[in-house]
């Protein structure tokens, strides 16, 4: 599979997820958590079309989910008004659906709704993954960004900016595979992260977890030492990937954030399937 070869999801069943959908990639298998990945800004489940092949490939269960709004899904005017808490609702219902142990990946933007859902579900997730995450309201010293009007659905960004931002390649590098993909955003969304309006109370995150920081990512919006920061905030194991773009589920080098993910899952979850020593 190719860094830009996204098909994978377009073959997978589906379900629904309250205003969103859920792509099953592998089912849960040994007891073990299943890993839902719940995608950012302008995205859908396909950017982690390469992940989803990768995990099932190394016998780890893995889902993701299309945001309401996104992956195709409709853009009316309940997506025009649509908030953070909104989209949170959907990663929670997905949660439920899957029943068993569940370990949730949130990327950018996404990260907000993973971490609302995480702290208030009745039955706390397995595990948080943050991948270069937008940070909560009440995260000392987090970066605002100027505002967007919020009448309007924000266009995704063009070929410049997902080259540089989000793939981290080379100018002439053939990015219409993304590019068709990526949806217009809800302006209630991005002015939630962009405003600081979410807040996420630390002392309720039941959870293990990893952040994962970008080390080609925008210092705008990820600041020196503002991932590091979200990691403390929660308890979380960070880790910095110098490599890495902003979407790294699908760089050029998506392999190598994947294998340190497996990484961390199999640390976390095979020492407890064995027990204590």
């Amino acid at each position: 599979m190719t860094a830009f070869d996204f098909s994978l999801i377009d073959r997978l069943p589906s379900y629904p997820a309250g205003a969103g959908r859920l792509l099953l990639s592998a089912p849960p298998a040994h007891g073990q958590p299943l890993l839902l990945f719940v995608h950012g800004a302008y995205h859908g489940a396909w950017c982690y079309a390469n992940y989803l092949d990768y995990f099932t490939r190394h016998d780890v269960a893995c889902a993701a989910l299309d945001l309401p709004g996104h992956g195709g899904l409709p853009q009316d005017a309940t997506f025009l008004h649509a908030g953070i808490r909104a989209l949170a609702v959907s990663v929670q219902r997905a949660a439920e659906r899957l029943e068993g142990a569940v370990v949730l990946v949130g990327h950018s933007m996404g990260a907000l709704p993973v971490l609302v859902a995480a702290t208030e579900m009745a039955r706390a997730p397995a595990g948080v993954v943050l991948i270069a995450p937008s940070p909560p309201a009440n995260l000392p010293g987090a970066a605002a960004l100027p505002l967007v009007p919020e009448d309007i659905l924000r266009a995704p960004p063009g070929d410049a900016e997902i080259r540089e931002r989000f793939a981290g390649c080379a100018a002439d590098v053939d990015v219409s595979a993304i590019r068709v993909r990526l949806c217009a955003e809800s302006p209630q969304v991005l002015n939630d992260r962009y405003a600081l309006r979410v807040a996420v109370n630390p002392f309720a995150m039941r959870s293990p977890g990893l952040c994962l920081e970008a080390g080609l990512d925008d210092p705008a919006r990820h600041p020196d030492g503002q991932d590091r920061a979200v990691a403390d905030f929660f308890g979380f194991e960070h880790q910095l990937l110098r490599d890495q773009p902003h979407a790294m589920m699908y760089g050029e080098r998506w392999e190598s954030s994947a294998a340190v993910l497996l990484d961390w899952y199999q640390r976390t979850f095979d020492r407890r399937r064995r027990g204590p020593r």
